[in-house]
């Protein structure tokens, strides 16, 4: 309520002095924009000539990273004040949801260092310049596919469109059928390593 009071005084001063009147508008960026990458503006002007401000969405930064598991309260991330990150995917969909927002914040270096296989860091290791150049050359070069994967099977899960088949050490999680045919990349292959569920590889 303050910051539209202070707009309203803006403009009637402006309009005492004879000063155009601007109409300026403040809006939450959906996440899904931030997921999709690309150049986000925190100021755009319409046709009409409001401008629209925009501000990050940072209420869902903090839902869905504590989960109970056996009775066990389990945190899938969490932000250290020092800037690292720490990560945990004790279930299959517990990487979807930490890939996906690794993407939505831009984090290849954490994707590359706590969510791939030891088997994919070894051969990305293998192409040469420590690996990670190639990783991040891919993963960046795919963003948008991946992202809009990651994104519907996170959606979709409680619809019953995600499948997902593990045996004790290897398994994969995907769309089903019958929503799978409109998406470029169908799902990701996972295998267990140390009690966690890496990302072996996507499809």
């Amino acid at each position: 309520m303050r910051r539209r009071i202070s707009i309203v005084l803006l403009t009637a001063s402006c309009l005492a002095a004879g000063c155009e009147i601007k109409r300026v508008e403040y809006r939450t960026r959906p996440a899904w924009m931030s997921i999709m990458g690309g150049d986000r503006p925190t100021v755009t002007v319409r046709e009409d000539g409001t401008e629209v401000h925009w501000i990050e969405d940072r209420s869902r930064e903090l839902q869905g990273f504590e989960q109970t598991i056996g009775g066990q309260q389990v945190r899938i991330r969490t932000d250290h004040d020092d800037g690292s990150v720490e990560l945990h995917t004790v279930l299959p969909m517990h990487l979807v949801v930490n890939l996906l927002e690794c993407l939505r914040r831009s984090e290849y270096r954490v994707i590359y260092d706590q969510l791939i296989s030891s088997e994919q860091r070894a051969w990305y290791r293998a192409q040469g310049d420590g690996g990670y150049d190639e990783f991040l050359s891919w993963f960046q070069r795919n963003r948008k596919d991946i992202a809009t994967l990651l994104n519907r099977m996170h959606a979709g899960k409680v619809f019953g469109e995600v499948v997902i088949s593990t045996g004790e050490q290897y398994g994969t999680v995907g769309l089903h059928p019958s929503v799978a045919y409109d998406f470029k990349l169908n799902g990701i292959n996972v295998v267990r390593e140390d009690g966690e569920w890496l990302l072996s590889g996507i499809y």
